[in-house]
């Protein structure tokens, strides 16, 4: 019984670190591909996982699910380098669609 409990768990641990590894590459996918339909380029994209450095108004609209990167992208447009913060995800789920993406650029 101890085996297949062990086994279980252990089974239960890979699943979840699966699971969180797979909702991280789907939100850098999700940031590239929506970069690319923006006619963006990402310079510089980092995760942001201290909330601290988030607005204020960010931190009571963001669920645990939404992936908040902050990022550097040369617009080819304009020519010139932005820089902002990018919401990824469903509130409620967190699920990477397109339609889940929301910027927030400094300055603006």
């Amino acid at each position: 019984m101890t085996r297949t409990t062990t086994l279980l768990f252990l089974l239960l641990i890979a699943a979840a670190i699966w699971l969180s590894w797979r909702h991280y590459a789907n939100a850098k996918a999700l940031l590239q591909d929506w970069a690319a339909a923006n006619g963006l380029r990402i310079l510089h994209a980092k995760s942001n996982a201290l909330w601290l450095a988030m607005p204020l108004s960010m931190w009571f609209t963001t669920s645990k699910y939404q992936m908040v990167y902050r990022i550097s992208a040369y617009d080819e447009t304009t020519h010139r380098i932005r820089n902002g913060l990018v919401r990824l995800g469903t509130p409620i789920w967190g699920l990477m669609n397109p339609d889940a993406v929301e910027v927030f650029w400094d300055g603006d």
